[in-house]
């Protein structure tokens, strides 16, 4: 008895030691976490997604934690916790604030416990800013990087695959213009990687459209791809949709408290849809300026395009979705050319993480919404987004109601396929 008991109790601690091993509490995150202070956060894009687990400024409450269905799925990277430094005193940030950043650690925890293993590294990163209203207008929360699972590559690779009519081979141009650089790189390479702005191109039936593409420092792997079905399009007989190409960075590295709603700068633009010039644009923009605040200038970008490129009969906006839209009030000016605006989210893929500007440029110019994988059509979009403000309108009360609902429904659906 005592040799059965003993052998019980060795597997209980040995199965307790390995899980020790495997996860890290939140408390442990927050000892071992460095931080980063800055006033010009930016996520990075080395990894080839995010994502978000926003919460309010002074906060505990993960305000939505939809996708954590999905963290299975991937490689979790690395994690990063984003706080404003405020108020600064030492005595708030040595007790308040880590106690505030714990809390939130807890109660991500209990939904994305993915996030708290062994091998994902934490680091946290604090907005350096003057007052609570300049804080209230940056992101708070948790950003997750992650790759793809190289199961699920593997098995994408071996799906076997229509056969097709051999496409002729692209005609590369020769660049007058910096032929060295990553971009003119990637397009003489010719060879798109999934899930890329080449793909959302390449469905849709767009004809005489403007691109007009955020070019802040975050984005630049995003709008080459498109340079690269324009180049292929053209090869195959001068098809592609693109009349020109806009390029904005928010203002050429004007100081923040400079910048001027609907004359910020920074916009750069081709005067026709040669590759070459596009990439001269590019790299012009870049050397300028590549941002600074989180906010961009999307609404004077698109009004440059409708202005002076009247034959356009769409304009597309290449968006950033970790930055707000700095001159959203421009929206009823935008509204008076009629032409639509169609959206192509970067840097997620979760529906009810869009924000709620680019849903309302889509909806009002009479537009489409697309993210890498998915196309929302008008309709959808207006009807998602009476859904989300339906939602926001909703008392503590009656989303608990709902959620209720929601979760009878589910009991009543399980072990139904």
């Amino acid at each position: 008895m005592k040799k059965i008991l003993f052998h019980f109790l060795f597997i209980f601690l040995s199965v307790f030691c390995f899980s020790s091993v495997l996860a890290q509490s939140a408390s442990l995150v927050m000892g071992k976490a460095e931080t980063r202070e800055t006033r010009d956060y930016d996520p990075a894009t080395s990894v080839e997604g995010t994502f978000l687990f926003p919460t309010a400024f002074g906060k505990i409450a993960v305000t939505n934690t939809s996708h954590a269905r999905l963290l299975d799925e991937v490689e979790i990277q690395r994690v990063e916790l984003v706080y404003s430094k405020y108020p600064k005193t030492n005595n708030f940030q040595e007790i308040q604030q880590r106690k505030l950043n714990l809390a939130r650690l807890n109660e991500l925890e209990k939904t994305a416990p993915q996030l708290f293993k062994e091998n994902v590294k934490w680091e946290f990163v604090a907005h350096l800013v003057d007052n609570a209203a300049q804080a209230k207008n940056l992101y708070h929360g948790f950003v997750v990087y992650y790759d793809m699972k190289e199961k699920a590559k593997t098995q994408k690779q071996k799906i076997p695959e229509t056969p097709k009519e051999e496409p002729k081979t692209p005609v590369v141009p020769t660049f007058a213009y910096n032929e060295e650089s990553a971009e003119a790189t990637f397009i003489k390479e010719g060879n798109p990687k999934p899930n890329s702005t080449y793909q959302v191109f390449d469905r849709q039936d767009w004809k005489d459209v403007v691109v007009v593409c955020d070019w802040t420092a975050s984005m630049y792997h995003f709008a080459t791809p498109v340079l690269l079905w324009h180049n292929q399009q053209n090869a195959k007989s001068d098809t592609s949709s693109i009349l020109n190409f806009v390029f904005f960075n928010d203002g050429d590295d004007t100081p923040n408290k400079e910048k001027k709603i609907g004359k910020t700068g920074g916009i750069y633009a081709t005067k026709t849809g040669s590759i070459d010039e596009a990439l001269q644009m590019m790299e012009t923009s870049k050397a300028a300026g590549t941002g600074g605040d989180f906010p961009e200038n999307d609404v004077e970008a698109l009004l440059y395009a409708q202005k002076n490129y009247p034959k356009a009969k769409a304009l597309v906006l290449i968006a950033d979705n970790m930055a707000s839209v700095r001159d959203i009030k421009l929206l009823e000016e935008l509204k008076t050319s009629k032409k639509p605006v169609h959206i192509l989210i970067t840097r997620t893929e979760e529906i009810d993480l869009i924000r709620p500007e680019y849903w309302d440029i889509a909806i009002q110019t009479k537009g489409t919404i697309h993210t890498l994988k998915q196309d929302i059509s008008l309709e959808e979009a207006i009807n998602h987004k009476k859904r989300l403000d339906e939602i926001a309108a909703m008392s503590k009360r009656e989303l608990k109601k709902l959620e209720r609902k929601e979760k009878k429904k589910l009991r009543k659906q399980k072990g139904k396929f």
